[in-house]
């Protein structure tokens, strides 16, 4: 992902912050996110102007899991999720059933190594290579290094809070502690705290299967929503609860304190082992609606930002 994981803590950094002026914290904010914008947009031009649906190399197959289904839940502070949506496993290949808008299904192919996007109402469909996504996701964490560096150089004491803000979001260095015992992984620094819990899962093929497609799902988010906090929190948190504890999430749970009050994201991952007749007959009709959707480029597909909380 472009960073490496060297352990940093500072309890005088994050005392060193609080004194920063609100006014000096939020206008950061905003001007950060403005500048995320940005470079998320020109990333994804880029991605269109550098051939995005060029085929993947070609490697052997990975091993097809049984079908099965995720049931992904988007919390803020409130009780009721913001959004919900239904992670489809047929043969392989996931469809994220998305309510809308748009109309959307999102399908994860491991065997040609993209995401393809079908809008069901503008019968329309694109793609974009995973080679694709781990480039826009590499350039956009080293954009944003760069925007801080530049920051920090002009110096005084704000500028290097916000620089160091910015640096725990796009290379976290988190202090990790694990609980075996409740299969809780804790990871903390200045800026982000995250609960990450999950399940033992026996099944290797199922396993491999949800760190992969939660991983481009993650990715894309970031290419779609430029506008919000980078992935690679998310990221760190996936690979050290599936790879380093090789478990299967049932929660992820994040707490930003960048500027203002607190802001708190909590994604819930509910496992059912096997697929409904009306589930597969829902991607049968997926499959049916994509063979007459016109191919656009993904550049050309449509708003690249989606009204989402990310």
């Amino acid at each position: 992902m472009g960073y490496d994981k060297r352990v940093r803590t500072s309890g005088q950094t994050r005392r060193t912050r609080e004194s920063v002026a609100n006014d000096d914290v939020i206008s950061w904010g905003l001007e950060t996110m403005l500048m995320r914008s940005a470079i998320a947009i020109a990333a994804v031009l880029a991605l269109g102007a550098s051939g995005e649906n060029e085929p993947a190399t070609s490697r052997p197959g990975p091993i097809i899991p049984a079908d099965y289904k995720l049931v992904i839940a988007v919390y803020g502070v409130a009780k009721e999720p913001i959004s919900k949506t239904q992670l489809v496993v047929h043969k392989g290949r996931a469809f994220l059933f998305n309510p809308g808008p748009p109309l959307e299904v999102i399908i994860h192919d491991p065997s040609a190594e993209r995401l393809e996007m079908v809008d069901l109402k503008r019968k329309i469909r694109s793609e974009i290579t995973f080679k694709k996504l781990d480039e826009y996701t590499i350039k956009l964490h080293d954009a944003i290094a760069a925007a801080s560096a530049k920051r920090e150089a002009l110096g005084g004491k704000g500028n290097q809070v916000m620089a160091a803000m910015s640096r725990d979001l796009i290379d976290p260095h988190f202090t990790n502690s694990y609980d075996a015992a409740t299969h809780r992984l804790r990871m903390t620094n200045p800026s982000i705290e995250v609960e990450a819990r999950g399940e033992p899962e026996v099944d290797e093929a199922r396993w491999a299967s949800i760190h992969s497609i939660l991983v481009a799902l993650t990715k894309m988010d970031a290419v779609r929503n430029p506008q919000e906090i980078p992935p690679f929190s998310k990221l760190e948190a996936l690979h050290g609860l599936m790879v380093d504890h090789r478990l299967r999430p049932t929660e992820l749970s994040f707490i930003y304190r960048l500027a203002g009050a607190p802001q708190k994201l909590r994604w819930t991952y509910q496992l059912e082992p096997s697929l409904t007749k009306r589930e597969t007959e829902a991607i049968a009709t997926v499959e049916a609606i994509h063979g007459l959707c016109r191919f656009a480029r993904f550049s050309r597909y449509g708003p690249t930002e989606r009204k989402k909380v990310q």
